[in-house]
């Protein structure tokens, strides 16, 4: 598979396991639903790496780890919040702003810079999540990026956004420094004891560690499993901007599904948005 087709099945298995999330942080504690849920992700990936070949690492791939790691814990901490606090298809679309994000940390840390066409399709992705939300234009130009920002739940998220574009980049650095399918288990599995760190430093008694997690977020961690790999592989073969732009197509799968599993409202007023980022997608994949 190239890289598209790659990023493609990632932005899908992205907002299935966005509403299972959803689902079950109904009825627990966001901190605790992430790290049964990174856990999961850990050992899938850790699965599929003892059927593979033995990898050797290269320096970089301690400092990488630690990094990512520490990353991870601070992002998957504050999507947690987010998805707690928000509509899927008010949240997710804060993760569009990333390529932006990664215009700025790409040419810093992996001294990539997207061709004007690529550019072109991440505008197009990023002006997406404006109109995702355009029934807010009743209260000026800047209603719907207002309308954002002033909810709890999109503002937890684009501070993810603004973090994964730094994170993007340790990912590419860390799976040049082994593989990536071994990178992808080590950060998750590094990102789940950053999680655990608060509850074991915790006050009281002992620590407060969750048990096994509910089947509706292991089942996330094994739809993040398989996206992950997707990503790890299509990292390599492109741009970390493209692969990044194109997994935001999942802000369109995540409205539809907002919609019909969800019953989240305004469908009509932010599908054309989605629209939008596919355009940007296609943009991205034929000219970028």
């Amino acid at each position: 598979m190239n890289w598209f087709a790659l990023s493609c099945v990632t932005a899908l298995t992205q907002a299935v396991k966005d509403t299972f999330l959803k689902k079950s942080l109904g009825g627990m504690d966001a901190t605790t639903a992430m790290i049964g849920y990174c856990l999961s992700v850990s050992v899938f990936l850790w699965l599929t790496v003892a059927a593979g070949p033995p990898v050797s690492l290269s320096g970089p791939f301690w400092t990488c780890l630690l990094v990512g790691g520490g990353l991870g814990g601070v992002t998957y901490w504050l999507y947690g919040l987010a998805l707690k606090a928000g509509d899927l298809s008010l949240t997710l679309p804060m993760l569009a702003f990333t390529p932006l994000f990664l215009l700025a940390t790409s040419p810093v840390t992996v001294g990539e810079f997207p061709e004007p066409g690529g550019l072109c399709g991440i505008a197009l992705v990023v002006s997406g999540a404006y109109v995702l939300n355009l029934r807010e234009r009743r209260f000026g130009f800047w209603g719907p990026v207002k309308a954002l920002l002033t909810h709890k739940g999109s503002r937890l998220m684009l501070a993810v956004a603004a973090i994964w574009s730094v994170g993007a980049n340790i990912d590419k650095l860390g799976l040049t420094a082994s593989s990536p399918l071994f990178w992808g288990a080590s950060v998750y599995s590094a990102t789940t004891l950053a999680l655990l760190g608060p509850r074991l430093l915790g006050r009281g008694a002992g620590p407060r560690l969750p048990g096994l997690p509910p089947w509706p977020v292991a089942v996330a961690g094994l739809l993040e499993g398989i996206g992950i790999v997707c990503q790890m592989y299509a990292l390599p073969m492109t741009q970390v901007a493209y692969v990044i732009a194109v997994k935001r197509l999942s802000i369109v799968f995540a409205v539809l599904l907002g919609a019909l599993v969800l019953r989240e409202p305004d469908l009509r007023h932010r599908l054309p948005g989605a629209l939008l980022m596919v355009a940007g997608v296609f943009f991205i994949a034929v000219f970028g």
